[in-house]
C-alpha cells in the first residue's frame, strides 16, 4: 500500500547541527490514487535551504503484488481482523479516485482522511461515495466496483460527510480526518474497531492497512501495481513535527502565520520512515542528523514486515493492539541527500509518511458519532418539541460539512 503524502527534497545544503539548520525546498500533494485522471494537489518551495515535495498516497520491502505475480503473503490482509477496513470509491466532477477507511463501533460510521472527501472544511462533498466491504479469503479481490461480481464483496452508499472543522485543505495538516456515515449499517460480519486516544506514540510499532498503490518489486523503485486490493504491514512512529527536539523549526510561524509547510496545524503530524535495513536509507535518522539529533528515537533500521503508504491508502487505519491510533494522511521525502533511495515522490526506501493521530481528535470523533442521521429529526421533533429539535439541528451543523 502507499497511502502517504510524498514529500521530496530537490536540493539540500549541508548542515550538521541544529544551530545551522539545513535549507529545504519542497513540493507537496495529497495521496489520492486515481481511478480516472485527476490531478493531485501539490505544494512546493524552498525554505532555509531545505527542499521538499509532499503528496497526500502500501509498498513493502518485498512485493505487495498479486499472489499470481509473486506477492509476499506476509502483507496480505484477507482475514477477519481486517474485514472492517473498507475501500472507498469517490465520484467527483473531476473523475473518480480511491481511498481507504475503517468501520467504527456504531457500525454506520467510517473514519477516513478529510482530503478524501473535501478540499477543506465547508467545501463540496463528492457527488457520490461508495464503501466496499469484503468477507472472503482471496487476497487479490478488487474491492471498489466489484468488477468480478464476487459474492463476498458488499457495498454501502455514504449518506453524510462530517469533516473536521480545523481542516484547511493543505497537504500536511494534523486535522486531515473525517467521519462519513453509511446510509445503512455495515454487514454483520464486518469487523468494527475501537479508537485509542493514547497520547504518547513515540517509538510505538503499529500495523497499517489500506487499498492503495502496490509494488511488485518492493521499495527499491516504488513501481505502481494498481489499487483496490487490501494490504497490511508494520512500521514505527518515529517523531512528530512539534517535538521539542526540532526547536520549532517546522512549526514556528512567521509574521503572516505560515509555518514550514503552510498555514495548517502540524505539531501533531506524526512521521514514520520506510526503512530497508541500511543506515544510508534511514530517512528519519538522516533528517535528525542534519539537526544534530540522533539516538534510538530517530535511528532504527526497520522490521521485516516494514511498509510505507501510497496513493489510495489515504484514510486507512493505523492499529495498536487492534485499536485505531491513526489515519493515513501523506507521504514526504527530503530527497536522496536525506536517505531517499530514488529521487522524486515514488514510495521508495528512505521516504517518510505522515499520519493523523486520533488522540488529538477525541472530541471531534465522539461528537461525530453522536450526530443523528437526518431521518431521525422527525422523531426528535415529535418526542422533544420543535425548539429542542432546532437546537440539536444547529449543533449538528457545527461538525457537519
Amino acid at each position: 500500500m502507499n497511502t502517504r503524502l510524498l514529500l521530496a527534497v530537490a536540493s539540500v545544503a549541508s548542515a550538521t547541527a541544529a544551530q545551522a539548520a539545513p535549507v529545504l525546498s519542497f513540493e507537496a500533494a495529497s495521496p489520492r490514487a486515481l481511478v480516472d485522471a485527476r490531478p493531485d494537489r501539490t505544494v512546493s518551495g524552498t525554505i532555509n535551504g531545505l527542499a521538499f515535495e509532499a503528496r497526500s498516497n502500501l509498498v513493502a520491502r518485498t512485493s505487495t503484488g498479486t499472489l499470481a505475480s509473486g506477492g509476499d503473503p506476509r502483507f496480505f490482509a484477507a482475514t477477519p481482523q481486517y474485514r472492517g477496513v473498507v475501500g472507498l470509491l469517490m465520484e467527483t466532477t473531476a473523475g473518480n479516485f480511491v481511498c481507504s477507511g475503517s468501520l467504527l463501533p456504531d457500525r454506520v460510521s467510517i473514519i477516513t482522511a478529510a482530503h478524501c472527501v473535501s478540499d477543506g472544511f465547508g467545501t463540496a462533498d463528492p457527488i457520490r461515495t461508495t464503501a466496499w466491504f469484503y468477507n472472503g479469503s482471496d487476497p487479490d479481490v478488487v474491492y471498489q466496483g466489484n468488477p468480478f461480481a464476487d459474492p463476498n464483496v458488499t457495498s454501502r452508499e455514504v449518506s453524510r460527510y462530517i469533516i473536521n472543522p480545523g481542516y484547511t485543505g493543505e497537504v500536511i495538516d494534523q486535522n486531515d480526518i473525517a467521519i462519513i456515515r453509511l446510509a445503512n449499517a455495515a454487514p454483520g460480519w464486518a469487523t468494527s474497531y475501537d479508537v485509542d486516544f493514547t497520547t504518547d506514540l513515540t517509538g510505538q510499532q503499529f500495523n497499517i492497512a489500506g487499498l492503495g498503490r502496490r509494488s511488485t518489486i518492493g521499495g527499491d523503485f516504488g513501481d505502481n501495481a494498481g489499487t483496490g486490493r487490501l494490504r497490511q504491514g508494520d512500521n514505527r512512529l518515529d517523531f512528530r513535527f512539534g517535538d521539542a527536539d526540532w526547536g520549532g523549526f517546522f512549526t514556528n510561524r512567521d509574521a503572516s502565520g505560515e509555518n514550514f509547510f503552510g498555514f495548517a496545524e502540524i505539531d501533531h503530524s506524526w512521521i514514520l520512515d520506510f526503512d530497508n535495513g541500511l543506515e544510508a536509507n534511514d530517512g528519519s535518522c538522516r533528517l535528525a542528523g542534519a539537526f544534530g539529533l540522533g539516538g534510538a528515537k530517530y535511528c532504527d533500521l526497520g522490521i521485516a514486515t516494514e511498509v510505507g503508504v501510497a496513493g489510495g491508502d489515504s484514510g486507512g487505519p493505523g492499529f495498536i493492539n487492534g485499536r485505531i491510533v491513526s489515519v493515513n494522511s501523506y507521504s514526504l521525502s527530503f530527497g536522496t541527500g536525506f536517505g531517499d533511495i530514488r529521487a522524486g515522490l515514488n514510495n521508495s526506501f528512505g521516504e517518510l509518511d505522515g499520519v493523523v493521530p486520533t488522540y488529538i481528535h477525541e472530541s471531534f470523533i465522539t461528537a461525530a458519532l453522536g450526530v443523528p442521521e437526518p431521518q431521525s429529526w422527525a422523531m426528535l421533533i415529535a418526542g422533544f418539541g420543535l425548539t429542542g429539535a432546532a437546537m440539536r439541528r444547529r449543533r449538528a451543523k457545527v461538525v457537519a460539512a
